[in-house]
């Protein structure tokens, strides 16, 4: 009777692999989870994100800012990777007393802080609220109800303060995209009014298209537009040599310079070339050039024989 040799998965001692082998599809789909628990366990929790990741470290940033907030008891940090991070608190006070100290900022770039809501979007968090000094607008216009149009248009408008001396309201603004620095107030009667939107404790930032990950030195609009300016400049020089080697009369006038500086540049070359060269046949030919003239030969004379007498 022929012996037959059980296998691995037969025994049960290890998993059949060779069966086993799912499709690849990088997508899954899964039922929706009993999640009643971690929404309660991350009702005290906020994530944040920087705006420079190549300045802003997360390992560091999370040690400095468990020390700066003076609360009752530390919040625990956790990076979540991608620039992005999460702080748990233990009291609800402490949690709402951080969120009202922002905006914040941490090697002088600025951090995205908000409190942490059950949604799956990408671009969460993206809010930092500012204190904004509205300029520019007359003083008989300071109303609040100005001020809140102008606060909606540039995002999520919170409140205004409104004194004798300024205006400034509390917005919610998009630290994602650009900032709006500028702002135009239209009235029914056909008036507008040009502001300047200051926002205070804002750091680093490009004060070219205005966004806060990167500086004006590392920006592709400032890079292209001198890319572009000079490229302008060349085509312009390039038109203006054109138009000069064709103007009328320009082609004679350096002919008859040439010819005018051909003597006078050949006369030079040869003072400097014998200047400069010291040699005796140049030194002879320096002298006859000055009008030197040679001494004449010695004659050799025959001696006298006298002649014979007839």
């Amino acid at each position: 009777m022929a012996h037959r040799r059980i296998s691995s998965a037969e025994k049960g001692k290890g998993l059949d692999l060779g069966q086993q082998q799912p499709l690849r599809t990088a997508r899954v789909k899964v039922p929706l989870p009993d999640n009643s628990d971690l929404l309660r366990k991350h009702s005290l929790t906020l994530i944040g994100r920087v705006t420079n990741k190549s300045v802003q470290k997360v390992w560091s940033l999370i040690p400095f800012f468990t020390e700066h907030w003076k609360t009752e008891f530390k919040p625990v940090g956790s990076d979540l990777g991608n620039g992005l991070f999460q702080f748990q608190f233990e009291l609800e006070a402490d949690l709402v007393a951080v969120l009202e100290q922002r905006p914040y900022h941490y090697a002088r770039w600025m951090i995205i802080l908000q409190r942490w809501e059950p949604t799956i979007s990408p671009s969460f968090p993206s809010l930092i609220p500012f204190w904004i000094k509205v300029q520019g607008l007359p003083v008989h216009l300071w109303t609040e109800e100005t001020i809140k149009y102008i606060g909606q248009d540039i995002g999520l408008y919170e409140k205004a303060e409104i004194t004798s001396q300024a205006v400034r309201m509390r917005v919610h603004v998009n630290g994602l995209l650009p900032l709006i620095k500028e702002s135009v107030v239209e009235y029914p009667n056909g008036d507008e009014v040009k502001t300047n939107l200051v926002y205070e404790r804002l750091d680093k930032h490009c004060t070219k298209c205005l966004r806060l990950d990167h500086e004006l030195k590392e920006c592709l609009v400032a890079r292209a537009e001198t890319k572009a300016l000079k490229a302008s400049q060349e085509e312009a020089n390039g038109r203006i040599n054109i138009t000069s080697t064709h103007e009328p009369g320009s082609v004679g006038k350096k002919s008859l310079s040439s010819a005018q500086e051909g003597p006078i540049s050949k006369n030079r070359a040869l003072k400097s070339q014998s200047m400069f060269h010291f040699s005796a046949t140049n030194r002879e030919d320096e002298q006859y050039s000055r009008g030197f003239k040679a001494p004449r030969e010695s004659h050799h004379h025959r001696p006298y024989k006298p002649q014979p007498k007839s």
